[in-house]
């Protein structure tokens, strides 16, 4: 079944993962993605936050250092374990749950803001999650997801020459691939099966937020130079990510 295949894969990364995100949590990265939130979110005390495929925590320790109410759900319980112990180490209080994106057990009308980062693109059924955030948001809620098209180059040859050059100029950098050859081609192998490596994004998510009935669509089509380092830039030349609010 995909969906073990997806949470068996991620398990395994768990570790090296959180190695990134602490990385990030060290460099100004961390600033960068604060201030996208409070742009998108705005700021006030009390305001109701769901992370979705938190992974080790990143955003839902950020949310909460900018005084949100956080709850944040994985499929993943070896990322969820790494999340609990790095928010317990920022000494900041979240919810965690472990739940599909698509089927979260939480009543109706639940929180003002859901975030997601680098989730969409790996879920079998994402209009399904989408649907799902929509329920889950109070009215005039907003959704709030970052991503890109990290495995558009495996259906479109020349995106994949693309891919290629700048993944070699990037590590002529400096860049180091944090995954091994066997879990790389694990990843691909699942991106293989899922239904956004082929599709054009954001305007997939643009269309699907639409016909999940929400009101109103943002886009902001390339937020690297904003939350990558100079060899991120590089290497996601081809695929930059973006930033979607809709709001409910």
């Amino acid at each position: 079944m995909l969906g073990k295949r997806i949470e068996k894969y991620w398990g395994g990364r768990a570790g090296s993962y959180n190695e990134h995100v602490q990385k990030e949590m060290a460099c100004g990265k961390k600033q960068a993605w604060e201030s996208l939130l409070v742009k998108y979110a705005g700021t006030g005390d009390n305001l109701r936050v769901l992370d979705v495929g938190t992974g080790p925590g990143f955003f839902a320790i950020l949310l909460a250092g900018l005084n949100y109410s956080v709850t944040a759900v994985d499929k993943c319980e070896e990322m969820l374990e790494q999340a609990r112990q790095n928010a317990a180490a920022a000494g900041k209080t979240i919810q965690f749950l472990q739940a599909e994106a698509h089927a979260v057990a939480l009543p109706d009308e639940s929180f003002d803001l859901i975030v997601s980062r680098n989730v969409t693109w790996l879920l079998p059924n994402p209009l399904e999650a989408y649907q799902e955030w929509r329920r889950l948001l109070k009215p005039a809620g907003k959704v709030l997801v970052f991503d890109a098209n990290w495995h558009l180059y495996l259906s479109e040859p020349e995106l994949q020459l693309e891919h290629d050059k700048y993944l070699k100029l990037a590590m002529k950098k400096g860049y180091k691939q944090n995954a091994s050859p066997e879990q790389r081609q694990e990843n691909e192998a699942i991106a293989r099966k899922l239904p956004l490596t082929y599709q054009k994004r954001p305007a997939w998510d643009q269309q699907a937020f639409r016909q999940c009935d929400f009101q109103q669509v943002e886009v902001q089509e390339n937020i690297s130079l904003l939350v990558h380092d100079e060899i991120e830039q590089l290497l996601y030349t081809p695929t930059p990510m973006f930033a979607i609010c809709a709001s409910k």
